[in-house]
């Protein structure tokens, strides 16, 4: 029953995205399989009959996979941060150049929009 529901939210939630954006979502996948079946082995070691315990390991990459799931696609519905906004769009102040080198700044006013 658990799972049948991850299963739907996890349907319900998609997103369109550009393949780069899937790359990075398949990362998350499988960085977070790697880590939990990482986290498995080291159970093992810590376990009083670690041959008896080998399904940690499954039960560890299982659990990095849903954590993997869950990261990525928290980092898709991500809103990036604004790039090179202009708070003031009546004015700018825009950095002037002299062969190469900062030669000062110049202030651009618009008084009126057509």
């Amino acid at each position: 029953m658990k799972i049948s529901i991850l299963v739907f939210i996890l349907l319900f939630s998609a997103v369109s995205a550009p393949a780069a954006n899937l790359q990075t979502f398949l990362k998350h996948c499988a960085y977070g399989t790697l880590f939990g079946a990482g986290a498995g082995v080291v159970s093992l070691a810590l376990a009083d009959k670690p041959g008896d315990s080998s399904g940690n390991i499954a039960k560890g990459a299982s659990l990095g996979l849903y954590a993997g799931i869950g990261y990525g696609i928290y980092k898709l519905n991500e809103v990036p941060p604004p790039t090179n906004t202009i708070v003031d769009p009546y004015a700018a102040l825009v950095p002037t150049f002299n062969k190469g080198r900062l030669d000062g700044a110049q202030l651009v006013v618009n008084l009126g929009r057509f």
